[in-house]
């Protein structure tokens, strides 16, 4: 019972929508060097032979905390601008 006391619970929003994972993956990767923590949800996963392409037969979503909202639009925009 304590360990659920030790708990934290993390609100998750979800941020962008992105043809691919690959596109996510970076982002994920980019926001991480920040030290901001993200989840990728997806369901590409399983699909062979374009997964990790440019575009996916379905969208990827990432996920970000609430509260980095705002500092994960300035870092997206910065690298995915065109997307």
């Amino acid at each position: 019972m304590s360990e659920e006391k030790d708990k934290e619970f993390i609100d998750y929003v979800p941020f962008r929508t992105f043809p691919s994972r690959l596109y996510a993956e970076m982002l994920k990767e980019a926001l991480a060097r920040q030290g901001i923590p993200s989840i990728i949800k997806g369901d590409d996963i399983g699909i062979m032979l374009g997964s990790y392409s440019t575009t996916s037969l379905v969208e990827v979503t990432l996920w970000v905390r609430k509260e980095d909202k705002s500092q994960c639009e300035e870092i997206a925009d910065f690298m995915l601008d065109h997307i």
